[in-house]
């Protein structure tokens, strides 16, 4: 299931001539939108990233690769505006870069501004942006409004630049992209910009497709388990186990069907089985374990049932009441059970059981519940008094804890369990060169080394926040002495600490934003999404 109820766009624009325009866009313009994509239940972001760039990455060199890989993540959504001036000229480009955007190559003798290659990555070079994309270019009257000394920041200062900025609006004319012309003033622009993007939105969401919560509530998953799916190292013998006990290939365990059972189905549901449980400390990869091996059973198996649940992936996921119902919804909707799903906590405890009897009964259920550990705790839900000790046959439960309540019952009720163990050597090696790669970046075999035999990177956690910040890390001269900054963290509780520091550096600037923006976050419930961060 994908989740495409999102706008991410991304603003290109020259800095020093275009601030009236961007401030507009996002104190009028953007603030509509969100609103509007809200009641359609989409997601909005906007990016503009020359509000986004420190100091320190300008001075690194990172402004172009930051800007390419973000147009990358909000494609297909683009706007680029366009005045008289042509841009800032990257002085050199990384080889590193150039290996993994190779189209670069062709441009580096033509010395084009970063606003330009934003065009090209964003849009002109990519046909599927066709219907997303959209250009605005200033009436070059606007200049006669700007005072004589303010002047020579809306002008490209090198007549060679200036024949550069013509032939690029050319170019993009000729493209057959959507192009608004000689607009007069900021005001104007935010009336086309919300002219075409709530176009944009009416088409692709139009009034009445908003998803119910529980399609909301499975897209917020599905997102959830993506994003712990890009790199996995696992073993073969963890997916062998865990095809193992989905296959039935478990002690028969006495089960009684729940008095006055409704059969709505075929099946033999009379034994039951036990769940099967997941161990493994704090980052030792236990979801990245499930949704890697749910999205290969998948492939395997079209048309199995498998449903996924991840403790503290939304704001409703760590409420007991609310997993039981989201199931039960599911199997509604999947199985086509007819009962009614009480509102009544005490109802739905008692009525479950009675729920799974007739799911089974229906042919093979796959459920995953993901950090029991991070249940809210209410009404006894981390003690599992909601959560049947043994469960019909063909309804195959796989559940992942910490140390803490739920796993004391666990033990109490005697539930097969299996070990997460840390990354040995050659996995820890594979995984970082695997990560890098996929950012196009790599690091020596010494360096590797060390940073495998490192004790701590035996934590799949500790490993990724690691090579998380080596990735950004610009300057190579120092990239030795970094790597024996971080590996100084004995834990991946000093290691985040290191990382905080670092955002300080980077985002404090002598303002509070830093700090209040993790005060918010730290007061936040169930955390924030970035629209409400934006918002507080």
């Amino acid at each position: 299931m994908n989740n495409d109820r999102q706008i991410r766009l991304f603003v290109s624009s020259t800095f020093l001539d275009m601030q009236a325009e961007r401030n507009h866009l996002v104190t009028v313009i953007f603030p509509q939108l969100r609103r509007l994509c809200e009641s359609r239940r989409v997601t909005w972001g906007d990016v503009d990233l020359r509000w986004g760039v420190t100091d320190e990455e300008a001075a690194e060199g990172r402004i172009l690769p930051i800007c390419l890989e973000e147009i990358s993540r909000c494609r297909p959504y683009f706007i680029s505006l366009l005045g008289e001036r042509y841009g800032w000229v990257p002085q050199s480009i990384s080889e590193e870069l150039l290996e993994k955007e190779a189209w670069l190559r062709e441009e580096l003798t033509a010395r084009k501004s970063v606003t330009e290659l934003e065009a090209l990555h964003g849009a002109l070079r990519n046909p599927a942006m066709a219907t997303h994309a959209y250009f605005y270019f200033r009436d070059p009257a606007y200049l006669q409004s700007i005072s004589e000394p303010e002047r020579r920041h809306f002008v490209s200062e090198k007549p060679e630049d200036q024949a550069k900025l013509i032939q690029l609006k050319e170019r993009i004319r000729q493209s057959g992209l959507p192009v608004r012309e000689s607009y007069p003033d900021a005001q104007t622009l935010g009336e086309l910009v919300l002219a075409d993007l709530t176009s944009v939105i009416n088409q692709r969401w139009p009034e009445g497709s908003q998803p119910d919560l529980l399609t909301r509530e499975a897209l917020d998953h599905a997102a959830y388990a993506r994003s712990r799916e890009r790199i996995y190292i696992g073993r073969p013998e963890y997916f062998a186990r865990l095809d193992a006990y989905v296959s039935g290939i478990e002690e028969d365990t006495p089960f009684s069907p729940p008095t006055g059972a409704k059969e709505e189905g075929r099946g033999d549901v009379r034994k039951g089985i036990k769940p099967l449980v997941i161990l493994g400390e704090s980052g030792s990869g236990k979801s990245a374990l499930l949704v890697s091996w749910a999205a290969r059973y998948r492939k395997a198996n079209p048309d199995a049932f498998v449903l996924e649940h991840y403790i503290g992936a939304t704001p409703a996921s760590a409420d007991w009441a609310a997993i039981l119902q989201r199931i039960m919804g599911e199997f509604k909707r999947r199985l086509r059970l007819t009962q009614e799903i009480p509102d009544d906590p005490d109802a739905l405890r008692s009525t479950f059981p009675n729920w799974l009897y007739m799911a089974a009964a229906k042919g093979r259920v796959i459920m995953i519940l993901d950090a029991l550990n991070q249940l809210e705790d209410r009404d006894g839900a981390p003690d599992l008094v909601w959560l049947p000790p043994v469960l019909p046959r063909n309804m195959h439960l796989v559940v992942s804890t910490l140390p803490g309540r739920a796993l004391d019952e666990i033990t109490r009720r005697n539930w097969p369990v299996f070990n997460v163990e840390p990354l040995t050597n050659e996995e820890r090696r594979k995984l970082i060169v695997n990560y890098l790669a996929q950012h196009a970046k790599k690091l020596s075999p010494p360096r590797v080394d060390r940073i495998a035999n490192a004790s701590q990177s035996a934590n799949p956690l500790y490993l990724r926040v690691l090579l998380d910040e080596m990735r950004i890390f610009g300057v190579h001269e120092r990239l030795e002495e970094r790597i024996s900054y971080y590996l100084q963290a004995d834990s991946t509780f000093e290691l985040y600490a290191k990382v905080i520091a670092r955002w300080e550096k980077d985002y404090g600037g002598g303002a509070d934003l830093f700090w209040h923006t993790l005060s918010l976050l730290w007061a936040a419930r169930r955390g924030l999404t970035e629209s409400e961060l934006r918002d507080a």
